[in-house]
This record gives C-alpha cells, structure tokens and sequence, in this order.
C-alpha cells in the first residue's frame, strides 16, 4: 500500500487531481455565467458540466498512464523522473489557465447585458395581493388585509427578494376578477400570491397560493386551519414557504425576524393595521393633517392594549414627524411626541431596523439633522432591503444635500418596490425637473399610468412637466378642464389662478379662488402652505388693484407671522414673509428678513429649500424695483440647476 501511494505520488495522480478540480470547478461556475447572456438552452449547461465532472476519472487514468514531457507524451514508465527535462508541473499551468478563463467569463457574463438576464435577475420577485374575506362578517376586511400585509412585511425583509410594497399592491382589492398577467406586467414581478381568510370565533382559515404571472399557471398552494391566536405563526410559515419556492437565501436573522410576533394583542394588531394604511398613503388623503391625526388616535388605541408594539410607535414617531415638518402642526409638543415614540421603540427593540428609520425620519423633519439621519439609515439598511420609505426618505436627504445621482437611484428604487406610490414616483419625477430632464420626468408618469394607476392627478403633474419644459399649457389645461374637481391638498385651485390670470382674466380668478373652501394651499413641492390671502394679493398686484393688494398682503402676513410665534426661525415662512414686506412697500424690512431665511438655511446646508429661500429674495428684489440685482440671482439660480444636469 506505501509502495501504491508513493506511485500515485510518482506519477503525478495527486497533482493532477487536485489541478482538474481546481479548473474543473472555475471552468463551471465561468460557463454558469456567461452561457445564459447568449441565451444557451439549461440542458446545455448541464450536460456540459457533468461532462466536466466525469472527465476527472479519465484525467486521473491518463495522469497514471502518461506524462508530459518536451520530447511530447510518453508513457510513465518510459520516463526518467530524475531528468530535469520532465514537466511534472504542466497540470498546474493547466489550473492556471482554468480560473484565468473562468474569471475571463465571470465577467464577460456579468456585464453583458441581455433580455435573458434581465428575466433572470427579477425572477425572484413577488406581489401578495389583497386576500379575499369569507367570513360572514364583513368587519373581517380588516382582518383579512391584515394578514395579507403582515405577509408582504415577512417576505420584505428577505434580501434575496424583490418584494413590491404595500401601496402598489393595495389597488388590486378583492371582489373584481383580476388578470394576473396583466397584473404582473404593471408590477414588474414573476411571481404573484392571492388568497382568502376565513374568521370564525376562535378559528381559523388561510388558503392560499402562488402564482407564475408569465404563465398564470399555479406553482403552490396551501391551506392553514387553526386557531386564531396561531395567525403569527401562519404568517410566518407562509412567508418561509414563499422563500423556499422562489428558492431565496435566508440569512439566520432575516428567519429570526420573520418568526417575531409583532404583538400578542390581535386586536391593537388590527388598529395598527388601519394606522398604517394612512401613515403609508398620506400623500392621498384630500386633508393630510385630519388623515394622521385619525391615525394617531388608532395606534394609541393600540399602544394601550401592547406597550410593547414596537411598530405602532415607530409609526407614531412617522406621523408625529410629518404632522410638524409639513407645518400642520408645527409644535414643539409634536416633536417631544415624535421623539418620545421613537425613542420607547428602540428602548424596547434597540436593534430594530425599522425603530431605525423612525429616528432617522425624525432627525430628517424635525431637526433637520442630515448627518446622524444618514447614520440611522446606515444602521437599518441591511433590516430593510424591500423598504420603499427607507429609499425615499433616503433621496430626500441626498437631494438636499446635493447628492443628486445618489438621490435618483434612491427614488428609482423606490420606484421599482413600489410603482404606484406617489411619493416615489412623484419625487423621481421632480428629480429630474430640477435636474431639468422634463422628458424623463414625463416617462416617469408614462410608466405609472401604464402600471394601471387611474388617478387624475398623476396626469396633472405629467402635464405640469410638459409645462415647464416648453411652455405648452393646452394638455395642463385640458386636465383641469377635464376634472374640475380634482384637489389634492390644495394644490390645483393655484394652478387653476394661474391659468386663468395668464389669460388676463382676473375675475374667472377671483371666482375660482373663492369657490375653494380651503384658507391655505400646498405648495407643488409639497413642504409649504401658502395662505388664501398670498393669493388673492396675486391677483390684485396683476390687475393693479394696489389697495386690494395691501389689504391681502396684511391678512397673509398676520398669518405668517402667527406661523412664526408656533414654529420661530422657519426659513422658507420667514422668506415668504420677506416677499410679502416687499409687497407691501417695506423695502428695508424685507431686506433683513431675506437675508435672515439664507443665514438660517443657505445652500451649503441644504440646496433644496437654501435655493427657494433664494428665489424669496429675487422677489423681494423684483418688488422692490432691483431689477438688475433680481435678474443677477436669477441667473444664479439657473446655473445651478443647470449644474445638477447629468454630465
């Protein structure tokens, strides 16, 4: 037997072994990559790569018959192994060139682009539409939404999976025959899963399945039937079962969230549900600040029976934040609620992703804390992989801080886990008018109607884009024609005075600004109201009505400066109130107070709001007869719009 090993040894057999699985193996995972960019059939694949591992025997025969010599093949025992003109180390050259040529096509495969590989790298994608209520009481909606979303929340935080968010997935209610395909195709996914819930006083159905869109064709079914207080548990399983069949990598943490129960209570479980569903779509509600406020009373509904819902008061953190950032409530009461919320959350889960992002979140809107908010986003990144918030709240703190490029990719991804949610279609969109890439901005709302949204303010800002690159206002026009009734937050009635004061017909003006009933309106940025007396002072300066001018101006600046005793040192409401000084003649005055707003928010700090309190200050130039010097700040400010423009 050491006369056979010392042979084997001889001979090279070793070597030769150990060369031939080394290549072997990178040759493989090479093809593995680069065949499918050329759309190589599997079984092609396959059959090539057992060829390689059956090759390994015959290379060990051949490595024991022969060897490679200079003189060319001989057989071993022909050959001198004391001679230094023997090539023991051919095989490892062999090697060698197997992981060189395997790297060569690692590469090659890797970024070459094909519609095959466009398939393959979304084929782990998935929408859980609405599940579908049996239950005899009609209540059970909520329950059953409940479900479905706790799913989609599971399957979320599975990295390996591109899972579309909840808002997207919220239109496709259940009750109307739903085409699968179709649905697919808008959501940009391979896979989708539907289901029904079933109450009935303690227990407990779930059926459901999953779907190929490509194909429609069933892949998998199931049906849990237990106890209500199992529903957690079910959840879990389904979401690992999901994983399994999309044949997605789980982490051991990502299994350890999954299988979390969010809350004991069923009940503060389904509050939070219905809190959720608004803090999510708050950039729908016709009255944003009742909409958060209502959510507010449900998750301390919720609160109350689980103090130890971490999710409700990271959601209480979130709809406490933007109540203040967007001036509906801006307190210094709403921030110690804010705070207060999301500190308990990471008092009680101090390694929670999502207690995370809720303090980012609040050092975004309510400190204006750009650094330790990026610090918190870095923290809950790996948590969140499937997070659409996360991304957008992501791009909002790049675009202020100039980082446009990193703020576009934030919002594409955004885009892309969510297509039918307006903050992030709506903020991709307004990316690339400031970067003034108006046909992109207009491809942005080309592709959410053609994901099915039906909305008729997503065909407003498409004809807004249009607008503003060309001037054009006939398709801005026929849409509001189109839906006189459309307004969201106020911000249609301004676009309708505008329309009409362009035409020169200020009393259509007067008359459509005095049908609104709302005494303030959302600026087209969505971060500032502007008071109903702002406009009617517009309208006079246009008609030269110089006392109907003073008098609005005067009852906008009361309400400005009333803004100001409630949230003191706001620099875009201090910039407003400069422009309003100048419009009414106190030249000086305004002149302090703008420059005030640029000391309190200047560019360095944050180029998004640092340029609108910029263009206060042109205005105040403009009103004040500083024509040269307005004309110069214009210029200042196109140039640096010009500047974000991709290279």
């Amino acid at each position: 037997m050491n006369n056979f090993f010392a042979e084997l040894k001889r001979r090279s057999v070793y070597k030769v072994a150990i060369a031939y699985i080394v290549g072997g193996w990178a040759l493989s995972q090479g093809i593995a990559q680069v065949f499918p960019v050329f759309d190589v059939p599997n079984w092609i694949i396959r059959t090539i790569v057992l060829l390689i591992v059956a090759g390994l025997p015959v290379a060990l025969v051949l490595a024991w018959r022969f060897e490679i010599t200079p003189e060319g093949v001989k057989r071993t025992e022909d050959v001198d192994p004391t001679k230094p003109h023997s090539v023991h180390g051919a095989w490892i050259y062999i090697a060698v060139a197997g992981v060189s040529v395997s790297a060569a096509l690692f590469f090659l495969g890797r970024y070459s682009a094909s519609p095959r590989q466009s398939e393959a790298a979304t084929s782990k994608s998935i929408a859980v539409l609405p599940f579908a209520t049996l239950s005899d009481d009609r209540n059970d909606a909520y329950f059953a939404d409940g479900v479905q979303d706790q799913i989609l929340t599971n399957l979320a935080k599975v990295s390996d999976l591109k899972v579309i968010s909840h808002t997207s997935v919220r239109q496709y209610k259940t009750g109307a025959e739903r085409n699968l395909r179709e649905i697919g195709r808008q959501l940009g996914v391979t896979y989708i899963m539907e289901g029904s819930v079933q109450r009935a006083r303690d227990r407990l159905r779930i059926n459901a399945e999953l779907v190929d869109a490509r194909t429609d064709t069933h892949v998998w079914a199931e049906t849990y039937d237990r106890t209500a207080a199992d529903l957690f548990a079910i959840q879990s399983e389904l979401a690992q079962s999901i994983a399994a069949q999309l044949k997605a990598r789980l982490s051991p943490q990502q299994k350890a969230e999954i299988e979390e129960r969010p809350t004991k209570d069923l009940d503060a479980f389904e509050l939070f549900l219905q809190a959720k569903a608004i803090i999510d779509s708050y950039v729908n509600a016709t009255d944003v600040g009742a909409a958060l406020l209502q959510a507010l009373k449900s998750l301390d509904e919720a609160i109350q029976r689980d103090p130890n819902f971490v999710s409700a008061y990271c959601y209480a953190g979130r709809a406490n934040s933007l109540l203040f950032f967007f001036d509906l409530d801006p307190t210094p009461d709403r921030i110690s609620l804010a705070q207060a919320a999301v500190d308990t959350a990471l008092r009680l889960r101090p390694d929670s992703a999502e207690a995370h992002f809720a303090r980012a979140d609040f050092l975004f809107r309510c400190r204006r804390d750009y650094d330790r908010a990026q610090e918190e986003l870095a923290i809950a990144r790996p948590g969140l992989p499937n997070s659409s918030p996360f991304f957008i709240l992501s791009g909002y703190i790049n675009r202020r801080r100039n980082h446009f490029a990193d703020a576009e990719r934030d919002f594409s991804t955004a885009f892309a886990l969510d297509p039918r949610n307006p903050n992030a279609y709506n903020l991709l969109a307004d990316t690339y008018v400031l970067e003034r890439r108006f046909p992109e901005a207009v491809h942005v709302y080309d592709n959410v109607l053609a994901a099915g949204e039906t909305v008729p303010i997503v065909q407003f800002r498409r004809t807004a884009c249009i607008f503003y690159e060309i001037g054009d206002s006939g398709p801005l026009r026929e849409v509001l024609t189109k839906y006189p009734e459309m307004e969201f937050a106020g911000g249609q009635t301004p676009a309708r005075v505008w329309m009409t004061m362009m035409d020169g017909n200020y009393a259509e003006a007067e008359r459509v600004l005095a049908a609104s009933p709302r005494q303030d309106f959302q600026d087209i940025d969505f971060s500032f109201y502007f008071p109903k007396s702002w406009y009617q002072a517009m309208i006079a300066r246009a008609k030269g009505d110089s006392a109907g001018a003073a008098s609005a101006f005067r009852e906008c600046r009361g309400i400005l400066a009333q803004r100001l005793v409630v949230k003191p040192e706001h620099a875009r409401t201090i910039a407003v109130l400069a422009q309003v000084d100048a419009g009414l003649g106190q030249k000086d005055l305004a002149f302090r107070e703008a420059q005030h707003a640029i000391d309190l928010m200047p560019i360095s700090k944050d180029i998004y709001d640092g340029a609108l309190v910029l263009e206060g200050l042109a205005q105040v130039y403009t009103w004040t007869g500083d024509r040269d010097r307005a004309i110069e700040l214009v210029q200042k400010l196109l140039s640096m719009l010009q500047s974000l423009a991709p290279k």
